[in-house]
């Protein structure tokens, strides 16, 4: 390989996943009370069932964005191989791993001359981020150079694009996603946001439904109308640990898009923390963010 694709723990990317494309990531942290768990993809420390039903029985869990030592083990690992590095970030406007890494990529030119580090800010997370990065890898076994693989990355990182739900707004009101007031008559006359990631890498809610079915079909929808080159894609919906409403949107978007081939995923641990359980996020590339934006 002429260089490594790193990415992080809000990739979302599987096992098998990241063993087809030959992708590394860095782990985030995630605590429960005085327990600290590495943000596995692959669930070690603790399963998702446990994680998500723990949320469910009242428990909340704090993230960390990925520690400078482990950014320093992973990073030196592959430089050290003699491989230059392209790291795909979480969003900057959900966590500050980034610009840590930006730090230490400068630090890295003296110890190791002549190896390059790049690294991009996604603009958003869970398997939006995870797509560049295969992206990333299949770019790179083509033979594009690292620097024109990143190009490409940084020119057409808003095509993509994510439509989410959540089941409970208490979430996101304890992340500070919204307020006190929103989250409570949210939740009393079952309001579903439907999420998106802004220009600058937010998460924003661009409409409101009622009802939780109404919700899971409008993901379906609105997927079907800002996709682009549908059949030639993979359309990835996540669940934090409800795969029925993940079917449901799954169903409809084979319906409104015959042919569509769409993947299911659980939600990673990062992710999951700040969404809750019940939550879906459909990933696709498609049209910019924003006529995503102007459309709604």
């Amino acid at each position: 390989m002429s260089f490594a694709v790193i990415t992080d723990s809000t990739s979302d990317l599987s096992k098998e996943l990241r063993e087809k494309y030959s992708i590394d990531y860095c782990k985030m942290e995630f605590s429960l009370e005085d327990k600290i768990f590495r943000a596995s993809l692959d669930w070690d420390e603790i399963s998702s069932k446990d994680f998500y039903d723990s949320m469910r029985s009242g428990k909340r869990y704090k993230t960390v964005q990925v520690p400078f030592k482990t950014f320093d083990e992973k990073f030196r690992e592959h430089l050290s191989k003699g491989e230059d590095i392209l790291y795909i970030a979480c969003s900057s406007g959900l966590s500050g791993s980034v610009n840590t890494a930006n730090v230490l990529a400068g630090e890295f030119r003296t110890d190791f001359p002549g190896r390059k580090i790049i690294c991009i800010d996604s603009l958003i997370s869970g398997l939006g981020q995870g797509s560049m990065a295969i992206k990333a890898a299949q770019m790179r076994d083509e033979g594009k150079s690292l620097e024109d693989t990143a190009a490409w990355i940084e020119d057409n990182k808003l095509f993509f694009n994510q439509y989410g739900t959540v089941e409970n707004l208490d979430y996101l009101k304890a992340a500070g996603r919204v307020t006190a007031s929103s989250a409570f008559f949210g939740n009393l006359f079952s309001v579903k946001p439907i999420l998106i990631s802004d220009l600058e890498g937010h998460n924003l809610a661009v409409k409101k439904v009622k009802g939780r079915k109404s919700s899971l079909f409008e993901l379906a929808a609105m997927t079907a109308q800002y996709i682009t080159d549908p059949l030639s894609q993979t359309i990835y919906i996540g669940h934090a640990d409800d795969e029925a409403s993940a079917n449901v949107v799954a169903e409809k978007i084979k319906e409104l898009i015959p042919g569509a081939e769409t993947s299911l995923y659980v939600i990673g641990p990062i992710v999951g923390a700040s969404v809750g359980p019940g939550t879906i996020i459909v990933f696709y590339c498609g049209k910019h963010k924003k006529e995503q934006l102007n459309g709604n």
